[in-house]
């Protein structure tokens, strides 16, 4: 081992060693002179003057051949000891690299525990306002009645603006309609106390609906001629029918229901009769009575966004005390998780934040999840929360369809998604 440590010490400092021998190799040369000199005698003395010249040439040749193996060694050595300088800056960088990414990672890691804090303690609030609302979760199936009924009546009234207007332009037509209505109405009755004779028989064999209707029909012309029922509508002042006909039950089911009907009669073999309330007003003859009708319902159930706003702001106008706070804090907690940045990453960043939304949405029932599709669609103070849900499919496929109150529920959900 100590053979070894010399042959590495030797091949370390080599030019120093070389240096230091020609360095002792100049120095002795004049020296070993000076002692042999009292030997020779004085001609082979004087002689020695060349030879002294030479080797005095010769000395300063090899001491600056020295200096130059100095300067080699000294190059070589300092080149090792920026070699052992720069190993130990790459150790330190690769030991500060390492602790930087610990630094990162603790700091990512308290950053998400402190945004899981704040989230469930907003989770926490959003239960405390739900136990705060009279009959908690039932309070928003109580909302749900309340939007239909509100909407029931912006319906009523929305029909009788237009009837109204009907009756100031087009008087003849306004008349026409109010006595049709009447006439059908008439006859639609006379049917259905006719059809409960037949309440036993298959209502499945389309030649026995044909003969019941068809002995129907001849039997209402006889009692009931066109002539008669005009002078019975007559008798009636047009005002009076006005009002029967804004309040009537079954024209307001055929505006602002997708599914409903004026007559159902049921008989054996779990068969069945029955006459939408679709089927019944637009069956009419007068085609541009048909129109006028058909235009309503388009803008009442299937295109019915501005009746359906002014039907929402009434109720929550009138609930705003009770539910405003809970709203306001479901926004903040959707707008929490949406400005929070979990990585760099795009990919990672959206996972991240789709899990905590699938979390909040998990706290709320399926009519909770309605009415809030409800308040950030067709409310003015929800289009903040509106914007802020767009695209990101919280709603997916959690809403119960056939609790949607309009046509165009679905189309709405699908732009907002």
């Amino acid at each position: 081992m100590g053979d070894n440590l010399m042959k590495e010490r030797f091949k370390e400092n080599k030019w120093m060693f070389a240096g230091g021998v020609v360095i002792v190799v100049a120095i002795l040369t004049p020296l070993i002179l000076i002692l042999v000199r009292n030997h020779l005698d004085k001609k082979t003395f004087e002689a020695l003057g060349p030879v002294g010249d030479f080797f005095g040439g010769t000395t300063v040749g090899l001491l600056t051949l020295a200096s130059m193996l100095f300067v080699i060694a000294s190059i070589s050595m300092q080149r090792k000891q920026l070699d052992m300088q720069q190993v130990e800056l790459k150790t330190q960088r690769e030991e500060l690299a390492k602790t930087r990414e610990e630094f990162e990672l603790t700091n990512k890691t308290l950053t998400k525990q402190q945004f899981e804090s704040t989230f469930f303690n907003m989770i926490n609030l959003h239960h405390n306002l739900l136990k705060d609302l009279e009959g908690r979760r039932e309070y928003f199936n109580e909302n749900y009645e309340s939007l239909r009924g509100e909407y029931r009546s912006v319906v009523e009234n929305h029909w009788k603006e237009q009837l109204t207007m009907l009756k100031d332009r087009k008087p003849d037509q306004f008349k026409q309609l109010l006595l049709t209505m009447y006439i059908n109405n008439r006859k639609v009755s006379y049917l259905k106390n006719s059809l409960n004779d037949y309440e036993n028989l298959d209502f499945g064999d389309n030649k026995l609906m044909e003969k019941i209707k068809s002995d129907i029909e001849n039997n209402f012309e006889d009692s009931f001629s066109k002539k008669k029922l005009k002078v019975e509508f007559a008798a009636t002042s047009i005002d009076h029918r006005f009002s029967e006909s804004i309040r009537d039950l079954n024209i307001l089911n055929y505006f602002s229901n997708k599914n409903s009907y004026r007559i159902v009669v049921y008989g054996n073999n779990e068969s069945h009769y029955r006459i939408s309330n679709v089927e019944f007003f637009e069956s009419f003859q007068e085609e541009e009575l048909v129109n006028f009708l058909k235009q309503i319902r388009r803008k009442t159930l299937l295109k019915p966004s501005h009746l359906k706003r002014i039907a929402y702001e009434k109720l929550y106008k009138e609930k705003e005390e009770e539910i405003g706070h809970y709203y306001r804090n479901l926004y903040r907690i959707i707008r929490f998780i949406h400005d929070e940045q979990f990585s760099n990453n795009s990919k990672e960043n959206e996972k991240e934040k789709k899990k905590y939304i699938d979390i909040l949405r998990a706290q709320l029932s399926s009519m909770e999840l309605l009415m809030l599709f409800y308040n950030v669609v067709y409310s003015k103070k929800g289009e903040k929360f509106k914007e802020i849900l767009k695209g990101t499919n919280f709603f997916d496929d959690h809403l119960i369809e056939s609790k949607f109150l309009w046509a165009n529920d679905k189309e709405e959900l699908a732009a907002l998604n």
